[in-house]
Formats: structure tokens, sequence, C-alpha cells
């Protein structure tokens, strides 16, 4: 009905998935805008390297992506898949935050931060399916996607708004830092999700027997 068209924004498991696409956005807007100036600046990396560092996180994105597809698909519950997925790349990206890594090791690590995040992002989309449909039915998956989906823009546009300002003041490892916080708030919010959704699902089930 139309008067319901709206009613997923009173939902608290929409609100929560549109902070999940805001958060990982918004990490990935602070390597995209300033992965080489952060990798030349402290690891003394050649701008060209460095660039090559945010090229070998698209890479691994992609190539997470495509295993993401074929794992996501075996889950019924997409926050195991996200949670471990985005601890990997919250890890690796504080290791690369602590300057202590081999400079032999900066382009595949940065790798596996993307790859991390690329296996995450199927079941991200699963996710948001399942707590749309477990609440509001299938008719509503379009207008939940498209509000949570919103999420990205807004957190590509804060990111450099929050990240610019550590990197004018010379504080180039703590971006990384706050790539790191960011993967594990939003691996929290992926399990509170599904959390809610498994309930759903288990209140429906016991409903119908």
């Amino acid at each position: 009905p139309a008067a319901g068209a709206f009613a997923f924004l009173r939902s608290g498991a929409v609100w929560l998935c549109f902070a999940f696409f805001l958060i990982t956005t918004g990490a990935f807007g602070v390597l995209k805008n300033y992965g080489p100036a952060i990798l030349h600046n402290v690891y003394a990396l050649a701008l060209p390297v460095a660039s090559m560092g945010l090229t070998a996180y698209l890479v691994g994105s992609a190539l997470g992506m495509v295993l993401g597809g074929f794992v996501g698909a075996r889950f019924e519950d997409s926050d195991f898949v996200i949670a471990p997925a985005l601890a990997a790349s919250a890890v690796t990206a504080l290791l690369l935050a602590s300057g202590m890594a081999p400079a032999l090791l900066i382009l595949p690590l940065m790798g596996l931060v993307g790859f991390g995040v690329g296996v995450a992002g199927p079941s991200r989309d699963l996710l948001v399916r399942r707590a749309a449909t477990a609440q509001f039915g299938s008719t509503a998956f379009g207008r939940v996607y498209g509000f949570v989906y919103s999420g990205l823009d807004i957190g590509l546009a804060i990111s450099p708004l929050v990240f610019g300002p550590l990197l004018d003041a010379g504080r180039y490892n703590e971006p990384l830092i706050g790539v790191a916080v960011l993967q594990v708030a939003a691996l929290l919010l992926a399990l509170t999700v599904g959390s809610g959704t498994r309930r759903l699902r288990a209140a429906r089930s016991g409903g119908q027997a």
C-alpha cells in the first residue's frame, strides 16, 4: 500500500545496513583518496610505487569479489562471511599503520586489505536482501536497497572531511588506523543485523509451526 511505502524507515535493521554501507565506503574513501600519499610518507616509497598500492587494493578487491560470490552463496547467514573477511582487512590495515611492514610486502598487504573487502561485498548485498525481506517481504527489497545504498555516496563524501585534516597535520599513520576501526565497526554492524534477521526467521518458523 502507498501509505506503507516508507515503513522500512522505521526499521532499526535498515538503518544499521545504511550505517554499514556508509562506514565501509568511508574506509575505502581513505585509501582511494590518500593511499598513495600515506604509503609515500609512512614507508618512504616513491610516489609511482605508492600509487601501485591503490592498484593492488583494487585488484585484490576484484579477486575477492569473485571468490566472495561463490562463498556467499554457500552461507545463509551472510554476516558469518562478512565478519572474518573484514577482520582480516582490519588487522592488515593495522599492520600497515604500524610502519613496521617490510617494504617488499607493502603492495601484497594492500592487496590483502582489498581482498577482504571484496570477499565481504556479495555477502553484504545478501545481508541487506535477507534483512529487508525478513521484515517487509520481497516487494520492499528495491526500496530498502536503494535507501541503504545511498550510504555509499555519503560515506565517500564524508571520508575526506574526517581524514583529510589528519594528513594536513602530518599524521599519516592514523588514517590507516581509522580504516581498521571502521572495518571493525562495520563487521559488528553486520553481526548485529544478521542476528536480528535470524531471530525474525526463527520467530516466523515458530509461528508457522
